[in-house]
């Protein structure tokens, strides 16, 4: 009797544990997904707050990067003060922002002055449309603007330039307190952490993110500026209007993965069909553009990116949308350093390196 005693003793205790095992998982399971719709929460309802607070440290990161590579200017062996290649760095951003807000405020007023003879030329393709595929009724120019549905789409662009320059002043405020509270950054995390392993990890994990972010940030600016020049080397031997706009826009779609190159490429050629009257020479600067980006977007940027991102390509298409949806275009642009962020996050925990794995691009993930 005591030996059935025990043994029954022993399967209950058994089966305790096990129960206790699935509820312990249930429970983190739980609280993993608790906390994700928690986070989508917050990106969604405060994205007015968080938008430029994300900018703002993009930027800041971008001038630490700027201030490293201005610090190793040495005369003599002697290097500049970090204060002084900060204030060199603060300096190289705001004249990029100047040229790109007065190179958009010219060739706006430039389209203006040249829309009327855009018009008469899409008049002309649309004359000639008719003929070709006998078309009864030509369509107004009016009709096609609202099939195309023109009207939402500018509608949706210059609210979004609006809300980018309205946000300006608060993102440069951001960044001016970034600057000025990094240098308490250590002692802050001696404070917080006072147990020097896990003061290491948080620290590790914090350097990794802003390593991998900055090396993003530097390849896709330098490969963009390839982009952009030979983009206007194209369209500046066309003679395209406002190749140097163009160029900027390259430059700027750029940063947004596919969808970004795309439109980079359609916007000039169309604008060469219009300017031109002629659609074969707008297939040709399609087809040179397209060649650009494919060169630079499959052979040199993989060359110079390596593996620093690993993501798998399928992740980031989802990302695009994802953050697209939640944020708008600041979304898109910000896509790919959101979601390495969130990788290196992930796989610094053993219960979501799963998930850091399924969004890596080879499966191999470092800490």
């Amino acid at each position: 009797m005591d030996g059935a005693d025990e043994k029954a003793r022993s399967g209950t205790t058994l089966v305790t544990t096990s129960d206790d095992g699935l509820l312990a998982r249930a429970l983190v399971w739980t609280s993993v997904f608790a906390g994700t719709w928690l986070v989508a929460s917050i990106l969604i309802l405060g994205r007015e707050v968080l938008i430029p607070i994300a900018v703002a440290v993009m930027l800041w990161l971008l001038l630490n990067g700027i201030a490293r590579l201005y610090s190793k200017l040495e005369i003599g062996g002697i290097g500049p003060p970090m204060f002084v290649c900060r204030l060199a760095a603060i300096a190289t951003v705001v004249l990029a922002c100047w040229l790109i807000v007065d190179i958009v405020a010219r060739n706006v007023a430039e389209v203006r002055v040249a829309a009327p003879d855009y018009e008469a030329n899409l008049r002309l393709l649309i004359d000639r449309a008719t003929h070709l595929f006998g078309t009864v009724e030509m369509p107004t120019l009016a009709q096609l603007l609202e099939r195309i549905n023109l009207a939402s789409l500018i509608t949706a662009l210059s609210g979004a330039l609006a809300g980018l320059v309205g946000n300006a002043g608060l993102v440069a405020l951001y960044v001016m307190f970034l600057l000025a509270e990094q240098s308490s950054f250590d002692g802050k995390m001696q404070r917080l952490f006072p147990d020097a392993a896990q003061r290491e990890r948080v620290s590790d994990l914090l350097a990794d993110i802003e390593r991998r972010i900055e090396r993003y940030l530097w390849i896709k600016t330098v490969v963009s500026i390839l982009t952009a020049i030979l983009c206007w080397g194209v369209l500046a031997y066309v003679d395209v209007d406002y190749a140097g706009f163009w160029a900027l826009t390259v430059f700027l779609l750029n940063y947004i993965p596919n969808i970004g190159s795309l439109f980079a490429v359609l916007l000039p050629s169309l604008l060469t069909v219009l300017q031109f009257a002629s659609v074969g020479l707008g297939v040709v600067v399609l087809l040179a553009l397209t060649g650009i980006q494919f060169f630079v977007g499959n052979i040199v940027e993989p060359r110079m990116m390596g593996n620093s991102l690993n993501l798998s390509p399928l992740v980031i298409i989802l990302s695009l949308t994802l953050w697209g949806s939640i944020w708008g275009i600041a979304g898109m642009f910000l896509c790919v350093p959101m979601t390495v962020i969130m990788t290196i996050v992930l796989s610094y925990f053993e219960l979501t390196r799963p998930l850091a794995i399924l969004l890596s691009a080879d499966g191999r993930i470092g800490r």
